[in-house]
């Protein structure tokens, strides 16, 4: 995002609050060109083609064996037909619910095509059959064929299977393989399903998982049970894989240290109990650790299982705690100066210990809750990060899965007793997770590519912050017998430790990891040969389970950047306890800089290799100092408001309109420093806007494949730019206040970093504009308007009226010593308050 590699100016001056330059108007999204979609469809052969399809789809479907009982059925006979829509083609409407034809379970093929499963009733097939002969010998008025938008983007219609129903990336199960099976079902149709499953003597687990619309159920079956199953349920959406494999990162533990670390013990001074508190989700934590035992109680280390004690059996969750509260302790140790702690731990065990037994299946969206539900029991009040590095092995992270989506509900909110009658606003939460690592190997031809890594499962939730890893580490030196040795990744690099995002769908998935921190590097041998894991020299130093015997360990990979990234959010919580999560995850993208290293990997400036890197390094390397205060060449804007997105208005009768629509845009007329960015002229100048709020997932429907169907609402932001009137800015963005003839086209805005059209998916937006400051001093104003979600599709679920919350950070910085933006815009804030005093 930004180059890290300038002097660092003295960061000791407040970020500005400017909550009151922000005003209020109605909004209405401008209308959108989508002609020639499928402008180039020829409709004379398209329509008999599809006639001809459907027919000897559904003549294939009822020549297949039938497993419909109507002795045991909880529905009527139907069938499912496979429906493929080309690359880049809006996903159509094509269920009709007075016919309870449903459009479900879309993937996206490996050469781009969109494919679902239609399920069909048997009593309307005869429908069905009608609307397609509509659409293939009769127009419109307007000379298009019927039912254009329905059905012009269907490319082929072709019978159905169980297969057809399975959305997961991992591949479809052996027909004798007995798994657990994520049914996706209707919530109205649960309870028909379950009594049907238990009729057919399958197991089903208690551990659900419920969404908008969809509820989760696991159930314990194979293909042919679970054919058995849906053949006489009308309540199965989708079919995947229960999550229950996950992925620990590795650690070990090499030097005893004593005497150390009794050192360090006498320069601490423990954190209040009031403080906010890292909570560890985890195996457990040792909290008898001399290092830990000053900021973690014996009360505040849980189970969501009693029977398995809060001690850590694995080792790995006392790893993560130390590099939590202490982020590297080899500087700590060097150091001789006091620590003052400003942040407290707490540790739920989420993770069973060896050798129990379980008949449920892994339902780690239900477990995380359940954890999640265990600590703030026990401690409401207490301000708290999540922090959790575990994911699922070899699961990529490209699409919601029920455990990504169980977290993006625990972030806004919106879990199962989230609701409080006497409060306005359900709890929100900051969770910060691991993006997962690349495998060991010591061939070093085997994880050549790291794009051949995707980040894990969960990592994709929208409303976490997901950690990357970098490393600084390279000196080989003090390594016996590795002298000739050298390491991997240069300084500030990528760590060969860390996954990306690279190879995802880029206009489908968020920016994945959102922040980096040190990971540790690998050593490669001198001929180049052989790679080598776990070198002391080249990883961080973190507190160890066996504290009697080794209290310190060394820690490597996404695990401890995943700690210190928590450390880093509980920071920001004890320095701003009256910041929303919201801020808290803005601040630290915010903050966040691209390493000389980083940027050297850009051969051009062009925004694809920009979203590329921003896949490898997410927004960089967060910095702490800025992301807490100003300095007077880099100051910081923030707002933390309410919006309603959407509406359903009322007519002048009473009645409700037939939909919901866009309800309101959010104008800041900010406090700019104007004067100062015309005298640097055209000087280098940057500013750098991070808006952060949290969505109500709805994984079901078409979420694998539309962004608006998983989000409950979108926000996004518009500058005004240089040669923008006032009224000109708000006819570009607001529908409504379009007025008299319409403006010349604005100039084009291209000095932007990555540029509007790369943001589809996710809930954090951030990007910085670089260009002359004379350019930047008109540009003081910016909108923040809805788009499409959920909540406004979905009228039914009556969320509509909803009002949702956001954080806006926007800072300027030059690179220039003897700037003072600071100071200019303190005037002018100072003035602004003056003058509603007066009046």
């Amino acid at each position: 995002m930004e180059d890290s590699n300038n002097k660092t100016p003295p960061y000791n001056l407040p970020h500005f609050r400017v909550e009151k330059f922000k005003t209020e108007h109605d909004y209405q999204r401008p209308d959108k060109d989508f002609s020639g979609i499928t402008s180039g469809r020829d409709y004379l052969a398209h329509g008999p083609r599809l006639r001809a399809e459907l027919a000897e789809a559904f003549q294939a479907t009822h020549a297949l064996p039938s497993l419909y009982d109507p002795q045991i059925s909880t529905s009527k006979p139907a069938v499912y037909l496979e429906v493929t829509v080309p690359k880049d083609t809006p996903i159509p409407d094509l269920s009709w619910k007075s016919q309870d034809i449903r459009f479900s379970a879309l993937r996206v093929s490996d050469n781009g095509e969109q494919i679902g499963a239609l399920y069909i009733p048997h009593n309307a097939e005869v429908f069905l059959t009608e609307k397609v002969r509509e659409y293939a010998t009769e127009t419109t008025d307007s000379g298009k064929p019927k039912l254009e938008n329905r059905l012009s983007p269907v490319e082929n219609f072709s019978a159905g299977s169980i297969k057809t129903l399975w959305t997961d990336s991992r591949p479809f199960p052996q027909p004798t393989e007995a798994l657990w099976w994520e049914c996706w079902c209707l919530a109205a149709r649960v309870e028909n399903f379950v009594r049907l499953a238990q009729r057919l003597q399958l197991r089903v687990s208690e551990a659900r998982l419920s969404f908008p619309d969809i509820e989760v159920v696991p159930v314990y079956a194979n293909a042919g049970e679970i054919q058995k199953l849906i053949q006489n349920s009308d309540a199965v959406e989708e079919l995947r894989k229960a999550s229950d494999n996950p992925c620990f990162f590795t650690r070990t533990a090499r030097h005893e240290q004593a005497a150390w670390v009794e050192g360090l013990i006498e320069r601490i001074r423990p954190p209040a109990s009031t403080s906010p508190a890292i909570c560890i989700l985890d195996h457990g934590v040792n909290q008898q650790h001399p290092l830990l035992s000053l900021a973690l109680a014996i009360e505040d280390c849980q189970s969501v299982h009693p029977e398995w004690g809060g001690h850590d059996h694995d080792g790995h969750g006392t790893n993560m705690a130390g590099s939590a509260l202490y982020g590297d302790l080899t500087y700590s140790l060097a150091d001789q100066r006091s620590i003052s702690l400003a942040t407290r731990l707490e540790s739920v065990k989420f993770l069973p210990p060896p050798g129990w037994e379980r008949n449920d299946p892994a339902n780690y969206g239900v477990i995380t809750q359940s954890a999640v539900s265990i600590a703030e029991t026990r401690n409401n009040e207490r301000q708290r990060v999540y922090c959790m590095a575990v994911s699922n092995t070899d699961v990529s992270g490209e699409r919601p899965t029920s455990w990504s989506s169980a977290i993006d509900q625990i972030c806004s909110g919106s879990m199962v007793g989230d609701e409080d009658e006497d409060s306005t606003e359900t709890p929100k939460r900051l969770f910060i997770l691991s993006a997962g690592n690349i495998p060991d190997s010591s061939d070093p031809d085997e994880v050549s590519d790291i794009d051949e890594f995707p980040i894990e499962d969960p990592a994709q939730a929208w409303n976490a912050i997901a950690v990357g890893g970098f490393t600084d580490k390279i000196d080989l030196s003090a390594q016996p017998g590795l002298e000739e040795w050298q390491a991997l990744a240069e300084v500030g690099d990528h760590s060969p430790y860390s996954r990306t995002s690279a190879d995802w769908d880029h206009s489908r998935c968020p920016i994945k990891p959102e922040i980096v921190f040190e990971a540790g590097n690998r050593a490669i041998s001198p001929d180049g040969r052989e790679l080598l894991s776990g070198v002391a020299a080249l990883s961080i130093l973190t507190t160890g389970k066996d504290f009697t015997k080794v209290p310190l360990e060394e820690f490597w990979a996404t695990s401890p950047a995943t700690a210190q990234a928590a450390g880093m959010a509980a920071a920001i919580m004890a320095n701003h306890p009256d910041f929303w999560p919201e801020t808290v995850r803005a601040l630290m993208i915010h903050s966040a800089q691209w390493t000389p290293a980083m940027l050297a990997r850009l051969k051009s400036k062009g925004k694809k290799e920009s979203i590329l890197l921003a896949r490898h390094f997410g927004y960089g390397v967060p910095q702490l100092n800025r992301a807490l205060s100003s300095a007077q060449n880099d100051l910081a804007l923030i707002s933390e408001a309410h919006i309603q997105p959407f509406i359903r208005k009322e007519n002048h009768e009473g009645k409700l309109a037939s939909s919901p629509s866009f309800n309101e845009v959010h104008y800041y007329d900010l406090p700019w420093p104007k004067s100062e960015l015309e005298r640097l002229e055209n000087k280098k100048v940057s500013l750098k806007i991070t808006l952060s709020y949290f969505i109500e997932p709805s994984p079901g429907e078409m979420a694998q494949v539309v962004p608006a169907r998983y989000q409950s609402f979108g926000l996004r932001f518009e500058l005004k730019r240089k040669s923008d009137t006032e009224t000109v800015f708000r006819h570009r963005v607001n529908k409504l206040e379009r007025h008299g003839p319409k403006p010349p086209d604005a100039e084009i805005d291209n000095r932007w970093t990555f540029g509007p059209k790369s943001i589809a998916a996710g809930s954090v937006h951030s990007d910085v504009w670089t260009g002359p400051a004379i350019d930047l001093a008109s540009r003081d104003k910016i909108a923040i308007y809805p788009v499409a979600g959920w909540w406004r599709y979905r009228s039914h679920l009556k969320k509509y009226n909803s009002v949702a919350r956001y954080s806006l950070v926007v800072s300027i910085s030059s690179q220039e010593e003897d700037v003072n933006l600071y100071s200019e815009i303190a005037q002018v804030i100072a003035t602004r308050i003056e003058s509603e005093i007066s009046t």
